[in-house]
């Protein structure tokens, strides 16, 4: 039986992988870097590896010793974690040849040491099923045409500040931007934006240039709960390029809370007087 590795953070995402893969007939060798690990992932997997973060290097030699030459990178990493004095060591001595040390250049770092070693790392879309949106309305709620107008102008300001490396989503209220997500995650840009003003619009799209093997923008029944706190009214995100957590459950508690979600390919733009609700394709 063909085996997959799995390098693991917190949430539920590992657990979908590791379903996903015995579907297609594949046993999974975990290493968990987080010290919380779903329920579900215990249970279901293979074989178990646990590390501190501070010794990610650990997880090439685990993965030789197991004879695996394909693993998925997911889940929750807390970025607080990051400046940590022993993490700070170990990051450099993985990214030192990167030209900073944001997300992406770290991932993309330990990518390279992976494959160096002759390991390569997967899509994790091939292991998320309908996890990931294509586009459109989702659920039953249907954004107003303000709100679409909102829509198209965060996907805009979205993407500008997540091709600068910053962050992944931006939160607006007519039309201007009321926070972005940085360092601190988008559940605590939700929080800040919402002790600023009610009926915001949470707009979350991929990185420039998204490397689908890693740090795919994810949302879930979490996010929900975060934008019902801050008095949000509706949840973007972009199609085909993000991860939605338990989508039943995150459709039913946002339909309930009466918030429209949509996945957002392309948006046309509104002319003023356009009588439409939007539209997506």
């Amino acid at each position: 039986m063909k085996r997959l590795g799995l390098i693991a953070g917190e949430g539920e995402l590992p657990a979908v992988i590791v379903r996903n893969a015995h579907l297609k007939g594949q046993e999974v060798v975990v290493i968990s870097v987080s010290e919380e690990l779903d329920p579900d992932v215990v249970r279901l997997a293979n074989c178990i590896h646990k590390i501190d973060l501070s010794e990610v290097p650990k997880a090439l030699e685990i993965l030789k010793k197991e004879g695996i030459n394909r693993v998925a990178m997911i889940g929750k990493v807390w970025r607080k974690e990051a400046y940590r004095s022993d993490v700070e060591k170990t990051i450099e001595g993985i990214a030192r040849s990167q030209p900073d040390r944001a997300d992406t250049s770290l991932l993309a770092a330990l990518i390279k040491n992976l494959e160096q070693a002759g390991i390569s790392v997967v899509n994790q879309l091939d292991y998320l099923g309908d996890a990931v949106p294509e586009p459109g309305v989702l659920g039953d709620l249907n954004p107003s045409l303000d709100e679409w107008k909102d829509i198209l102008f965060g996907f805009k300001k979205a993407k500008i500040i997540s091709g600068a490396g910053v962050g992944q989503t931006a939160i607006i209220k007519n039309l201007p931007v009321v926070a972005v997500e940085a360092a601190e995650g988008t559940d605590e840009a939700i929080i800040r934006a919402g002790r600023l003003t009610q009926g915001c619009i949470v707009v979350k799209v991929a990185w420039q240039d998204q490397d689908r093997r890693f740090d795919i923008p994810t949302v879930g029944p979490g996010t929900v709960e975060v934008m019902v706190k801050a008095a949000a009214r509706v949840l973007a995100v972009e199609a085909r390029k993000t991860i939605i957590v338990r989508r039943k459950d995150t459709l039913a508690l946002a339909g309930k809370a009466g918030i429209p979600i949509v996945a957002v390919g392309e948006v046309e733009p509104f002319e003023n007087n356009d009588e439409r609700r939007g539209s997506i394709r």
